[in-house]
């Protein structure tokens, strides 16, 4: 399975600066770290290259496929992903994975892998479709896709190319907070932090909804409590349910289109 191959966002304002919403307005993620040496895996057309490189960083651009057009000074290799990297262990300060991880078979060894090759204390910067906004909810409870524009993931649509034996996949693989969160913890990462950079107007206007959510999910905390008290189970951590509960129900899961997850290697 590959990296992904397609540059992400070209031509959007703001994209290559990869800005969050914030209080305040728009802020970038990589403005406000101090510049060291980043991995961009999988970096499709290499957008982030010359933002990271006047900010800077120092970037190693990693994909299944070269660049049409490589920027000039762009240190680049050709990789699956899904294999082990080609890096020493804790060589990097930052990893960035835009818009990839939704393409990948083996998102938990690409995750370890990320874990490897980050030092302790670095970042990992990780962006994907959002699963949990109330628009995706509702074309799930309808379709069980995430949009009801794209159509049903099949083997004919989906599949997007080859490189070789190398196959690259649109988004077959897409992962809810949930699932993102539990690979990113057993990875070796902490101190988890989760952004968005556009919102659905769709899922705004499903905002009533917010309040049975929250019902729901105490409801669901408050059984899974009283089972834990069973023989052989384990009672379930206060402040991990509540981080889960706190971003879950944040504006930038509810309402956001992409989910962006920062966490800090351990």
């Amino acid at each position: 399975m590959a990296a992904g191959g397609a540059s992400v966002g070209a031509g959007k304002p703001g994209e290559a600066e990869l800005l969050v919403r914030a209080r305040g307005g728009p802020r970038s993620l990589f403005a406000n770290l101090t510049p060291g040496r980043v991995l961009d895996v999988p970096a499709g057309g290499g957008l982030q290259t010359a933002t990271l490189a006047a900010l800077g960083f120092r970037v190693c651009s990693v994909d299944l496929f070269p660049p049409a057009r490589p920027h000039p000074g762009q240190f680049w290799i050709c990789a699956d992903a899904n294999d082990p990297l080609p890096f020493r262990s804790g060589g990097f300060d930052y990893l960035l994975c835009r818009e990839g991880i939704e393409h990948l078979e083996d998102q938990m060894g690409f995750l370890r892998e990320c874990a490897r090759v980050v030092r302790p204390g670095g970042r990992l910067i990780l962006t994907t479709p959002n699963l949990m906004h109330l628009a995706a909810r509702m074309s799930a409870f309808l379709t069980g896709q995430r949009n009801l524009r794209r159509g049903l993931i099949n083997e004919v649509q989906t599949l997007r190319g080859r490189n070789g034996a190398r196959i690259y996949h649109g988004h077959a693989f897409l992962l809810d907070y949930f699932r993102a969160r539990y690979m990113i913890r057993l990875a070796g990462f902490a101190k988890l932090q989760v952004y968005t950079d556009h919102v659905s107007p769709t899922a705004i206007a499903a905002a009533p909804l917010v309040p049975l959510l929250w019902m729901a999910m105490k409801f669901s905390v408050a059984v899974a409590a009283r089972n834990a008290r069973k023989p052989g189970r384990k009672q379930p951590s206060r402040p991990v349910l509540d981080e889960i509960i706190g971003h879950v129900l944040s504006p930038a899961l509810l309402f956001g289109k992409r989910m962006i997850i920062v966490a800090e290697r351990a």
